[in-house]
């Protein structure tokens, strides 16, 4: 006795019933996906500038001489380092040394960053400085520019808890200990502002 082999697949109801159920929910989670990618491209041009003053106190320590972390809004290009407008509003940033004494850095810049390479939405955040200019000397310490860094996406809402933007702190310490902060974080968080 041979049977027929029953047919498998999905019929035309069942196959638009699921497509509906699929974008139902994907219009739900829609906002919280944008929320993740703001926060995201926020965290990304933070932790560009954390990297930036790490690796400037590092040069210094390393070449034992002056090192300094500009913000600026002039582009970034080949030989900026003389020509910079430290601004405190500053969404690039240039690394350089002074090769002997103070005076003009003839040594090409150890390294630039623009916030606008992460592309997309970055270009609203918005960066303020307490000092356009860190400065660190040849063990590490922090001799101009003490404070914070305080990274914001204001078109993309309000800073937790008052909104959905996690909004980030760079803060370097007199010694030169770089943090990287959330202004929103409760005291005894560890990664809280205060310390």
């Amino acid at each position: 006795m041979l049977r027929k082999a029953a047919q498998r697949g999905f019929s035309l109801v069942e196959l638009a019933t699921a497509l509906t159920i699929i974008a139902i929910l994907m219009m739900l989670g829609m906002p919280s996906f944008s929320e993740y990618i703001n926060n995201a491209r926020l965290g990304s041009v933070a932790q560009s500038f954390y990297s930036g003053l790490s690796l400037a106190r590092s040069e210094a320590i390393r070449r034992n001489v002056p090192v300094e972390f500009a913000m600026t809004n002039t582009p970034i290009g080949p030989g900026i380092e003389n020509s910079l407008a430290p601004d405190v509003t500053g969404k690039n940033w240039v690394i350089r040394s002074q090769t002997v004494n103070p005076g003009p850095y003839d040594a090409p810049a150890l390294e630039t960053k623009s916030a606008l390479e992460g592309g997309g939405a970055t270009p609203r955040v918005t960066i303020l400085a307490t000092s356009p200019i860190v400065r660190f000397n040849g063990i590490g310490a922090a001799t101009v520019g003490v404070g914070t860094i305080a990274i914001e996406n204001p078109p993309a809402g309000a800073c937790v808890p008052a909104g959905p933007v996690r909004c980030w702190n760079v803060i370097v310490a007199p010694g030169g200990q770089v943090r990287l902060c959330d202004p929103a974080a409760a005291i005894g968080d560890t990664r809280s502002c205060t310390p």
